[in-house]
């Protein structure tokens, strides 16, 4: 493996998703990211944001985030989206005055990446693409239409180096038609935000608190399948055995509420739509467990945000969950099962599962914080510039 670089590169980030005025949440995971490598290296983020036909569009925006510069273009959104977010992408880096950059690194390798790839030939440096996108597994990758497949193969060969975010998302990757190199890189958590309660919040005096925080998309969250299984769990549960469920999201809480309601089950599960991060992990730090019902996943930020909160995890065995979610930090059922979820959450209930809270702690602090990230990128960087410039290594 390439030493880590003693030195701080300026880094270019293309971000094919990331949060603006338009969709306050999307690609929050992706600022993480970036937020994580500026502490080690400095840089810019250029995001192009398409606005909806029927709105506005808002004003650009130029933000200085401390440990780097955050460049927001809005334009008119029409099809295909490549063509706005290029031209949107390519007139920023006409105007760009600064220093020259050493890397390109794209985040997300559509809509972003034919800018990604066109500036990184232009000026002879890396490319490399850190990936989050479920859309490469195979039970979706086959709905994607041929000019989004061609672009987005295009841009992954063009890559130095390839960063999913799980080995399962890489696997997915690679069967999407490309031979580049990989390097799997997590999500990350700002392990000073989502941080222990000093005591367990379940107790005697205390309904057992169970937690829920995604997107509301049934389609890939079976929200209804969890509140299905939720109803199996309260016919099983004896009177002194009470629980709570909060599910929490920035999708549409209203359908979810609605099948809450017909069941009958508002004593135990309230839907609430989005909240802050900051809010989240307040609700973290106060529940008993993670609930995860998922049709698919790559390795959703929630779960070491659990663990860096000091709770665990119960979740389908989807995507790359599996690859850090052991038996010491939670359990894994089969995906569509309702009744074997209501069967290990009734197991959690009368507490035959205990986990070790500072062990979770410290398996989030190790693999998925700021500074562990950080150090990951000056290695991939490395890499990078290695692979691309052999002679001078």
């Amino acid at each position: 493996m390439p030493e880590t670089p003693h030195h701080s590169l300026r880094i270019l980030h293309l971000a094919s998703w990331y949060p603006s005025k338009i969709h306050g949440t999307l690609g929050n995971f992706v600022k993480r990211h970036i937020s994580a490598i500026s502490s080690v290296h400095s840089g810019e983020v250029w995001y192009a944001a398409p606005s909806p036909p029927d709105q506005p569009i808002p004003q650009n925006t130029h933000t200085d985030c401390g440990n780097f510069q955050e460049r927001i273009v809005y334009f008119k959104a029409q099809k295909p989206v490549v063509r706005g977010t290029t031209r949107a992408l390519l007139n920023l880096a006409a105007q760009n005055d600064g220093p020259p950059f050493d890397v390109v690194h794209l985040h997300v390798a559509y809509p972003a990446g034919k800018a990604a790839r066109t500036l990184a030939r232009r000026w002879g440096i890396p490319l490399v693409v850190t990936e989050h996108w479920t859309a490469y597994h195979e039970e979706q990758r086959n709905t994607l239409p041929f000019w989004r497949t061609w672009s987005m193969r295009q841009t992954l060969k063009r890559a130095q180096l390839i960063c999913p975010v799980s080995a399962d998302l890489a696997q997915s990757i690679q069967k999407f038609g490309t031979a580049s190199q990989f390097r799997v890189v997590p999500n990350v958590v700002d392990t000073a935000l989502f941080r222990p309660k000093t005591a367990p919040a379940h107790s005697a005096e205390h309904p057992f608190q169970w937690l829920h925080i995604s997107s509301l998309s049934d389609e890939q969250k079976n929200i209804s399948g969890m509140i299905r299984a939720i109803q199996l769990l309260r016919q099983q549960t004896a009177a002194n055995e009470a629980f709570e469920v909060q599910i929490i999201g920035d999708g549409n809480p209203k359908p979810h509420q609605a099948l809450v309601e017909a069941l009958g089950l508002q004593d135990c599960i309230s839907v609430h739509g989005e909240i802050s991060l900051e809010a989240v992990a307040g609700k973290m730090r106060n529940a008993d467990a993670l609930l995860l019902f998922s049709r698919y996943e790559n390795f959703p930020c929630v779960i070491p945000e659990a663990w860096s909160s000091g709770i665990p995890v119960l979740s389908t065995d989807v995507g790359g969950i599996r690859e850090h979610l052991t038996a010491d930090r939670g359990e894994l059922i089969e995906s569509e099962d309702e009744a074997a979820l209501a069967k290990s959450m009734l197991g959690w209930l009368q507490g035959r599962t205990t986990f070790d809270r500072k062990d979770l702690r410290n398996h989030a602090m190790k693999h998925f914080s700021m500074t562990a990230v950080g150090n990951a990128y000056s290695d991939v960087y490395g890499a990078a510039l290695e692979s691309l410039n052999p002679q001078q290594a």
